[in-house]
């Protein structure tokens, strides 16, 4: 319903043909209207197919980039499973200084190398959050490290600038990587798109009962600060930007009940600052190299089955210096046919082996076949558990380790099953 009004200089007496222009024009302008209509409203479905069509296309690439570095996880963390135990072996030894402290930088190494695999895993998989107290300051680190070579080969100078009392926060670690390791990547490329070299300067301190973390770069600054956390607001040429990152950014850090702000540098470049609420409490310091426990010897035979053969012949390395009496075997049909025709009082076995053999199928066998078995069994994994395998082992009590393991915790969960399966057999 719409009013057109119509008014004249002079006094006149509209006449018929006057009043069927009018109705003639009217309905032209009504027309005309309702197009525009029609067309705002085709503008802004458009746009909101666009926006689901490249959510869709993020998705799809983030499912296909989770698959690939879930591949490369299970095939680093089987080495890196033989790395760190052997380390905690030798460091148990009682070698001399020098060679002691050797170990102790392997052992180190090769658990950068274990936390950049799962803070990759942990990036490209879509998970529930599980929040806890968390040093800010060691989640900036383990980030800063995933970007450190690219920082180096492009001369961006890193400054950390950090007080060394900061309280812990609370939030799921691997979503705060995924906060930071996105305002690092749109520094660095700022910084790349300015020209090469340049300076990228972190800040963490506390204020008002906050953590903030601040990101500062020399680049070219920021066009509209107050839209950068918008979904698909991007400043990157065609092709190298989907506008989706700082505004995941913005709902993890909201999530948290924090805040994210943007604001550009008067010498140029831009800050970008992340508050958190404290927690309150120090960060726990972190673990050092764990030495193995031989409180007690573990009894009885345990059937080892595992698919790697280093894994295989470092956790029968250890077993057997623990006192076990240990079988290895490499298939899952092996195993079968061994359990058929000889006694064990345990058995330790690879979760997920070539051939479609998992955890499941083989506590399906054994409850069919070996039942005295059923409770005597440990699983081992190369990597983040999936939800049905985790929700299957403590459906049925059935104990797991996830590689890269302590020894220690080998150790402990050989023994409590040799122990379980001496007390049935003494009843």
């Amino acid at each position: 319903m719409g009013i057109m009004g119509i008014s004249s200089h002079e006094t006149r007496e509209y006449t018929s043909n006057d009043e069927n222009l009018l109705v003639a024009i009217g309905r032209q302008l009504s027309t005309t209207i309702e197009k525009v209509r029609l067309y705002e409203e085709t503008c802004r479905a458009y746009e909101e197919l666009r926006t689901a069509q490249e959510q869709l296309l993020q998705s799809e690439k983030m499912s296909a980039v989770g698959q690939l570095i879930a591949g490369v996880a299970h095939e680093l963390n089987n080495p890196l499973t033989a790395i760190l135990g052997y380390a905690q072996l030798l460091e148990s030894e009682g070698l001399e200084e020098r060679a002691s402290d050797f170990v102790r930088k392997l052992f180190k190494q090769a658990q950068r190398t274990h936390r950049v695999v799962q803070n990759l895993l942990s990036f490209a998989r879509q998970r529930k959050p599980q929040k806890q107290e968390v040093d800010i300051r060691k989640v900036l680190d383990e980030t800063l490290a995933l970007r450190d070579y690219d920082l180096k080969v492009n001369d961006i100078t890193l400054e950390r600038e950090i007080e060394p009392e900061i309280s812990a926060v609370t939030a799921d670690p691997h979503q705060l990587e995924q906060v930071f390791l996105n305002i690092i990547n749109n520094a660095v490329d700022a910084l790349l798109e300015a020209g090469k070299g340049g300076r990228l300067k972190v800040c963490i301190y506390a204020k008002d009962g906050n953590v903030h973390t601040e990101f500062h770069d020399s680049g070219a600054g920021i066009k509209e600060p107050s839209r950068i956390f918008d979904p698909f607001y991007t400043t990157k040429s065609v092709g190298k930007g989907t506008g989706l990152g700082l505004s995941i950014c913005y709902g993890i850090v909201k999530e948290h009940g924090g805040d994210i702000t943007a604001r550009n540098r008067l010498e140029g470049g831009a800050i970008i600052e992340v508050r958190l609420p404290s927690a309150g409490r120090t960060p726990s310091p972190e673990k050092s190299l764990p030495a193995p426990r031989h409180e007690l010897a573990i009894e009885g035979r345990i059937l080892l089955v595992e698919d790697e053969e280093a894994v295989l012949e470092f956790e029968r390395d250890v077993l057997t210096g623990a006192g076990a009496q240990v079988v290895t075997l490499m298939s899952g049909e092996d195993m079968k046919s061994r359990l058929l025709s000889e006694t064990f009082d345990a058995i330790i076995m690879n979760g997920k082996m070539p051939g479609g053999w998992c955890a499941q199928e083989a506590y399906r066998w054994v409850m069919e076949n070996c039942p005295t078995l059923e409770k005597h069994m440990l699983f081992t994994f190369s990597s983040v558990l999936e939800p049905e395998i985790r929700s299957c082992l403590q459906e049925k009590n059935l104990p797991y380790l996830v590689k890269p393991f302590e020894v220690a915790d080998l150790i402990a969960q050989a023994r409590r099953l040799s122990q379980k399966a001496l007390a049935a057999t003494a009843g």
